[in-house]
C-alpha cells in the first residue's frame, strides 16, 4: 500500500517560515500493523516528541530515516534544503529585495547535526526496524513560505491558510507523480471542512465522501483518496513523519535566523518566533540593526 502524509509546522508564529512537509511511505502490512510499526519506531505527534528540549533525538531520528530509507546523508541545513525543498534556490530567492535581508535568510551556515549527537546506533536501529517491519519511507519533500511570501499573499487577499493548502496540494502532486493510487492524509487546514474546490486544481471530477469537523475525505482521479484529518499527526503515521521532518526544518530555520541577529546584537536571547515575551523582546532588540542593514519589515515579521 502507498501512503502520503502532509502537515504544516509554524502556521501562526510572528517570525520564521511556515514549513509544509510531505512524506511518502509504502507498506507490506495492513493499516493496523503500519500504525504499530510506526509507533514502535518513535513516529508520533511532533508537538509532544519535540517538547522539553528533545529536538536532539528528533533530529537524529529524522536524519537516520533519511539515511536508511532514502540513502540521503546531509551535512548542512543548506544541503538539506537543496535535497528536499520543493522549490529550488532561485525560486526561494525570487522575492528577495536588495541588501542584507537575503543574508539573514540564507547565509548563516548551519552544520548538521545542530541539536544533538545526530544518528546514533540506537536511532539508526529504530529506522532499520521500521523497514524490517515492512514500512518504507519512499519520498520526502517540504515547502518553505517565508515572511515576505506570506505578506505578499495577504496583499493579494490570500490567508496563510490558503498558502498552506496550496503547498499541501503541490506536495501531493509531486510525491504522487507516477503512481496509480495513494492513500493521502493531510492535517486539517485552519479548521476548514470543505476542500473539493481546491482539489479540482489537481484533478477534475473530484468526488466528496465526507466533510465534517473531524474528517474531510475525497476521491481524486489519478491520485486516489485524499483525507484532511483533525490532529492527523497523532493518528496517521505518514502525517506524523511529515510533521517530525517539518518541525526539524522549522527549528533549523529559526536557528539560522537567531544566529544572524545574535552575531549583531550583544546578549540577544534566541527566540522561538511564536507569540511569546522572548520573541517580543527579540523583535524590539533587533529593530536598530535591522534599520541599519536596511532589512525590510516584510522580510522579518509576518
Amino acid at each position: 500500500m502507498a501512503w502520503i502524509g502532509v502537515d504544516e509546522n509554524g502556521l501562526g508564529p510572528r517570525l520564521g517560515p511556515m514549513v509544509v512537509t510531505g512524506v511518502a511511505m509504502t507498506t507490506r502490512c495492513d493499516a493496523a500493523a503500519f500504525l504499530r510499526a510506526s509507533q514502535a519506531a518513535g513516529i508520533g505527534d511532533s508537538k509532544g516528541l519535540c517538547a522539553h528540549g528533545a529536538m536532539g533525538e528528533v533530529e537524529g531520528f529524522v536524519l537516520a530515516v533519511l539515511e536508511v530509507h532514502l540513502g540521503l546523508r546531509v551535512e548542512t541545513f543548506s544541503g538539506l534544503v537543496a535535497a528536499l525543498c520543493l522549490d529550488d534556490d532561485a525560486a526561494l530567492r525570487v522575492r528577495c529585495p536588495e541588501g542584507a535581508a537575503p543574508s539573514a535568510c540564507f547565509d548563516e551556515a548551519i552544520a548538521l547535526p545542530a541539536f544533538g549527537a545526530g544518528v546514533t546506533p540506537a536511532l539508526r536501529a529504530r529506522a532499520e526496524a521500521l523497514a524490517a517491519a515492512g514500512v518504507a519511507v519512499s519520498g520526502a519533500r517540504f515547502a518553505l513560505a517565508c515572511a515576505r511570501r506570506l505578506r505578499d499573499a495577504r496583499d493579494l487577499g490570500q490567508s496563510r491558510f490558503d498558502v498552506d493548502l496550496g503547498d499541501m496540494l503541490r506536495l501531493v502532486a509531486r510525491l504522487g507523480a507516477g503512481a496509480a493510487s495513494h492513500e493521502v492524509a493531510c492535517g486539517k487546514v485552519g479548521g476548514r471542512n470543505k476542500y473539493a474546490a481546491a482539489l479540482e486544481a489537481l484533478s477534475p471530477l473530484v468526488s466528496i465522501e465526507v466533510e465534517s469537523s473531524a474528517l474531510s475525505r475525497y476521491q481524486v482521479p489519478g491520485l486516489g483518496r485524499i483525507a484532511f484529518v483533525r490532529d492527523g499527526d497523532a493518528t496517521e503515521p505518514a502525517v506524523a513523519m511529515a510533521s517530525l521532518l517539518g518541525k526539524y526544518v522549522r527549528e533549523l530555520a529559526m536557528l539560522r535566523h537567531n544566529r544572524f541577529y545574535q552575531a549583531r546584537v550583544e546578549g540577544l536571547v534566541a527566540a522561538s518566533g511564536y507569540h511569546d515575551p522572548v520573541t517580543a523582546r527579540f523583535v524590539d532588540a533587533t529593530a536598530l540593526v535591522r534599520a541599519r542593514l536596511g532589512i525590510d519589515d516584510r522580510c522579518f515579521e509576518r
